[in-house]
């Protein structure tokens, strides 16, 4: 399907569109990208819709939309508009075209999510739901130095006794009883919401079903009862510079004790597959944040070399 307003051509994205795409990208997130690994798996996904805008048949803007949520929700993702033609309204303009493609296409779509960094304009609040806000936390370190570091230190925190809190890595039946819980939903997950690098997702039989199939680490403080949950996704290149590494840990909960321990175990387990220099991110509550920066500083001398605000996650019927 393809579609012109003004001077713009909306078209679905192709493989050969690819350069172009990149070429409106340079220094999105820094150099922290997720687009360049997320391409061509997008293109093969039938739930999912990748818009482009064209100007005199060049690549102008990009976004992203795919169904969730059992067919319920749109998710809005990558959204990109080439430097040069950035306060021109193609951003709104392309973002609309494609919700009302999808909508189109999935009629039982009932709202649509959007997860954002960086500081807000107040008027975004009155046309959107605040689902959650979480904070971003970005280390950069070579793997194989931090390695052994990562051994030492998690020793030392056993051995107290008192500053280790034994995480659960959750197969694929506790995943399910976990995160469907209730008093989980409702208590734990931000705005009820499992996050999974940057994708809001609803707790559901069918979302979960999806993200079992993805390369995620699951892991929890209980499966009884738990108080903090965690997700690590697999780690993927991205355009920092040569072999960089992006790896993401998404924490739910406020207990910092039982949140570090869930931190150090899914960074102990990634980190025996990554070569060279990674970034890891994680996403974790506003009230934790700054002791886990502390205790990053203070035990692996990592610093914030990127800085990525906070996270948020918003909503608004179609």
């Amino acid at each position: 399907m393809e579609g012109v307003s003004h001077e713009l051509e909306f078209c679905l994205a192709q493989v050969d569109d690819f350069e172009q795409v990149m070429s409106i990208s340079v220094n999105i997130y820094n150099g922290l990208d997720y687009l360049p690994d997320r391409y061509h798996r997008w293109l093969k996904d039938s739930s999912r819709r990748v818009i482009l805008a064209k100007k005199e048949g060049k690549v102008v803007a990009l976004v992203s939309v795919s169904v969730v949520d059992d067919g319920h929700t749109a998710l809005v993702e990558g959204l990109r508009v080439a430097p040069s033609e950035r306060g021109q309204g193609i951003a709104g303009r392309i973002q609309r075209y494609a919700l009302a493609l999808i909508k189109s296409q999935f009629p039982s779509l009932e709202v649509r999510r959007y997860a954002r960094i960086g500081k807000l304009n107040p008027d975004v609040f009155t046309k959107f739901r605040l689902i959650c806000s979480r904070e971003v936390l970005i280390l950069h370190f070579m793997a194989e130095e931090l390695q052994p570091l990562l051994d030492t230190t998690i020793g030392h925190l056993k051995a107290s006794g008192q500053e280790w809190e034994e995480p659960i890595q959750l197969a694929a039946v506790e995943v399910k009883q976990v995160f469907l819980d209730r008093r989980v939903v409702e208590e734990v997950l931000p705005g009820g919401t499992i996050i999974r690098d940057w994708i809001p997702y609803k707790p559901s039989k069918g979302n979960l079903e999806v993200l079992l199939k993805r390369g995620t680490t699951w892991m929890a403080d209980s499966v009884v009862d738990p108080t903090v949950l965690s997700l690590c996704s697999s780690p993927y290149k991205v355009p920092a510079g040569a072999n960089n590494f992006r790896l993401n840990i998404d924490i739910f909960g406020k207990d910092f004790l039982r949140a570090r321990s869930q931190f150090l175990a899914q960074l102990h387990k990634a980190i025996d597959f990554l070569q060279g220099p990674t970034y890891c991110l994680i996403y974790l509550d506003k009230t934790i944040w700054s002791i886990m920066h502390s205790f990053c500083q203070t035990v692996f001398s990592l610093t914030t070399e990127i800085v990525l605000e906070k996270q948020w996650v918003l909503e608004a019927e179609f």
